[in-house]
């Protein structure tokens, strides 16, 4: 029986970098938690970008941001994975060595991005809804407590064959979210390493667990998923791996699976009261 469902956010409920969500879906994560199902987020972005999102229903779901990097609850936090603050001044070096492309470095609670007014410092203050510090020099933060560090670049997959060629691939975690971001993360952290986690914390096994999700960085939560699901609009990896196939995002695609399967559990319910 259902007890968590998961879910990415950009590209799979709402358009990348949306900060409003149809209040639908509000609506029925209210009903599966009257029903016994926990839902969770689960997102690359900032939890502030995620709480913004959710703010409605935030007090009665879970957390799982930056890329599997954070977990945790609006009241505090459940868990988190930092990088080797040795691994952080060689990675500044070589994302600075491509030329082009901003970094974004985030803590638990920060977001720091080096220069001021940045084209990428719009987007993630106007579009993502972060709240952004901009600093002189990044490489001062090596104290920090730095979850994930983000580069932005056009087209990042022309990037990573030349970074997983590199240490980098041995001492970091490394996603593509999107198009247009490639994650550098602590090794071994990831969303499949988050929701494991969280399952634990609950005491939930992987055949109570439902995951949706539509790029790469996906694909680890769906190992710890007995249920998987994507849209329409998803990366051909997605629908390859998936159980679940629903319409794209534009048509609330998620809305549709998450109604079906409420409906089941409370088949299933009644079916046991009876």
């Amino acid at each position: 029986m259902i007890k968590l469902i998961a879910s990415d956010i950009d590209g799979t409920l709402v358009p990348e970098g949306a900060h409003v969500l149809d209040p639908a879906y509000f609506d029925v994560i209210r009903e599966m938690r009257e029903a016994g199902i926990i839902f969770c987020a689960c997102s690359g972005r900032k939890y502030e970008s995620m709480r913004k999102l959710f703010e409605p229903v935030a007090d009665m779901i879970y957390f799982i941001s930056a890329n599997g990097t954070l977990v945790r609850t609006k009241d505090r936090i459940l868990h988190s994975w930092s990088i080797d603050p040795d691994m952080y001044p060689p990675l500044l070096q070589k994302l600075r060595s491509v030329g082009s492309g901003e970094i974004v470095v985030e803590g638990p609670d920060d977001c720091w991005i080096e220069g001021s007014d940045t084209p990428v410092t719009r987007l993630m203050r106007d579009q993502y809804k972060y709240s952004v510090e901009n600093v002189t020099n990044l490489d001062a933060l090596v104290t920090k407590d730095i979850i994930k560090v983000s580069f932005y670049y056009p087209d990042v997959e022309e990037l990573t064959e030349d970074f997983y060629n590199s240490r980098f691939s041995k001492d970091l975690a490394m996603t593509v979210s999107g198009k247009t971001w490639l994650d550098f993360t602590a090794a071994g952290t990831g969303k499949g390493t988050a929701l494991a986690f969280l399952k634990q914390h609950l005491g939930i096994h992987s055949e109570e667990t439902v995951y949706f999700g539509d790029n790469l960085n996906d694909l680890s939560a769906f190992q710890e998923a007995g249920v998987t699901g994507t849209v329409q609009n998803a990366r051909p990896e997605l629908h390859e791996a998936a159980d679940i196939v629903a319409p794209s995002f534009t048509d609330r695609g998620v809305l549709q699976a998450l109604r079906h399967l409420l409906d089941l559990k409370r088949q299933v319910q009644a079916a046991n009261n009876a």
